[in-house]
């Protein structure tokens, strides 16, 4: 990593009375345009980020992405952040941020940043989601070394989730020690692969332009390890059961489910709440507490829920995991008594799966689905989703996918899911929802036969130009579609539709196939509430 040279050199100088010359940038940074009072409505005046979106729009760094509209949680995107970057690096040397139109829009920026040294290659993301990692490498390129004074200690290897060896560790530490960037927790946990909010960008492109925001902070030393009984002492209380109910009423699963914030936003998997009409919530003290839904990813398997509620208790996020690292599985196996289970992480980057998952040895059986994994300090993870057989290995989505999900308005689950209904034009004839492998991937239908209560087709495996990656899409499909993979081999529905799924490779009339086998199936209600309660109101 570089040594301190820099700021070294400018305590020197300031010693002696001296202004360096390249602070006369920051006079460059005044208010071009005026911020009106509610000129954003997504943006209320007591949001912890609203002066900074003031300023940055005085500025000419951001601007909404409408008239009225700044979209303070949406993701910045990789674009997007080297505009900022290149804005920055303008006003600070011309007093200007006037670029000429291109075409992409984010062009003329990127060949400002590549002649300016802010990015040293071309990149192909650019419509991507920009990591913290890679926001933070833009950024520190954008102003001169000596003028991201150093106010903050920050040793050598006390970002707990920074390697010394990562390629943006210089970047990182140099904004730290300016103040721009604080960590989001104590210790100063970085996560460098989440990605960031516009909100977060607002605060801090105006730490970079106004010194006088930038933040003072002293990392504390990384909590010791806990054992698994102290693991559950301390989490159990933000890890609650999850009841999910269809529209008459009827117990469709259960699962469990994690509080991420004192409001009551918290996390789950995507199969315990798609589809469904009702979400209760459980807590480990007995409360009963109706559950709204934000966003749900099929594809990842994660739903973005609150639990009506205040003042709650709930689990801090860490940065990043990674091979041999101890960790902890907490939920409500088979709808039981909460319960903790301990191993070690295998592979932090899974990819067997439609979305990479965290693969570890904690066990994990029915009912855990949308617990925490947490690791040796009690910090949440990864949520976790399935396992084999045997409930071990296990496998869970890890908590940076919430990052790039809606938290604007939770809605009821029923509101929910009648504004999301798998769409029928992709679903086989008669057997909605079940989606279509042939309109999914483009792979042609050879032949379909019903055996009894049995729908069978056919798709030549010669005609599957990839099949992995056609398999996953179909797998996705389903998920999307409320059928997830529940037992070995078949997609069942987690919204109560009376079907399931299975894949087979096999012949027909002496063709290698893939055959997609859809059968009815027959169930009753396995009853309501699991208690009468009074109910909290939404």
């Amino acid at each position: 990593m570089k040594k301190r040279i820099f700021s070294l050199l400018l305590a020197a100088v300031l010693a002696i009375g001296m202004l360096p010359s390249a602070f006369a940038g920051y006079e460059n940074f005044t208010a071009q345009t005026t911020y009106t009072s509610g000129r954003f409505t997504d943006v209320p005046e007591d949001a912890w980020y609203a002066e900074n979106v003031r300023t940055a729009y005085e500025y000419g760094l951001i601007n909404g992405q409408s008239a009225t509209s700044f979209a303070p949680d949406s993701t910045l995107t990789v674009a997007e952040a080297v505009k900022l970057a290149a804005s920055l690096h303008s006003i600070y040397h011309t007093g200007s941020a006037e670029f000429a139109a291109s075409t992409p829009w984010y062009q003329a920026y990127v060949d400002y940043a590549l002649q300016n040294g802010i990015l040293t290659a071309a990149r192909s993301d650019y419509n991507s989601p920009a990591t913290r990692a890679v926001f933070a490498s833009v950024l520190a390129a954008a102003l001169p070394e000596e003028a991201l004074t150093e106010i903050n200690t920050v040793a050598d290897g006390a970002i707990p989730d920074v390697s010394d060896s990562a390629s943006y560790a210089d970047a990182v530490y140099l904004l730290y020690r300016a103040g721009v960037l604080t960590g989001s927790d104590t210790s100063g946990t970085f996560r460098p692969d989440s990605t960031i909010k516009r909100s977060e960008a607002a605060a801090i492109v105006t730490r970079m332009a106004d010194p006088s925001l930038r933040q003072s902070v002293t990392l504390t030393e990384t909590q010791a390890e806990l054992t698994a009984d102290e693991v559950y002492a301390r989490c159990i209380p933000a890890v609650f059961k999850l009841y999910s109910y269809d529209k008459q009423g009827n117990l469709l699963s259960m699962g469990s489910g994690v509080i991420v914030g004192a409001n009551g936003d918290a996390v789950t998997c995507g199969h315990v709440v798609n589809g469904v009409a009702r979400l209760v919530a459980e807590m480990h003290d007995g409360v009963l507490r109706e559950v709204s839904v934000y966003d749900l990813d099929a594809r990842s398997d994660i739903a973005h829920i609150r639990v009506v509620g205040s003042n709650m208790a709930y689990l801090e996020r860490a940065g990043q995991v990674l091979p041999g690292d101890t960790v902890y599985a907490l939920g409500y196996p088979g709808g039981g008594d909460a319960r903790v289970t301990t191993g070690v992480v295998i592979d932090p980057a899974n990819t067997d799966y439609v979305t990479t998952m965290i693969e570890s040895s904690a066990t994990v059986v029915s009912g855990n689905s949308g617990g925490a994994l947490v690791n040796s300090r009690g910090e949440l993870v990864g949520i976790t989703v399935s396992s084999q057989t045997s409930g071990s290995p296990s496998f869970s989505v890890p908590i940076s996918v919430l990052d790039s999900m809606d938290s604007t308005a939770a809605v009821s689950p029923a509101e929910y899911t009648s504004t999301h209904q798998p769409d029928a034009s992709r679903c086989y004839n008669n057997l909605y929802p079940v989606p279509d492998f042939g309109e999914v991937t483009g792979v042609p239908l050879l032949a379909s036969e019903k055996d009894r209560g049995t729908t069978c087709f056919y798709y030549r495996m010669s005609d599957l130009t990839d099949s992995d990656s056609q398999l996953l899409e179909y797998y996705a499909a389903l998920n999307e579609n409320t059928f997830y993979q529940f037992s070995n081999g078949t997609f069942t529905s987690s919204a109560g539709y009376l079907l399931s799924v299975q894949l087979y490779e096999t012949t027909y009339e002496g063709n290698h196939v893939l055959g997609v086998f859809v059968s009815g199936m027959q169930t009753q209600s396995i009853g309501g509430l699991p208690r009468a309660a009074v109910f909290l109101p939404v």
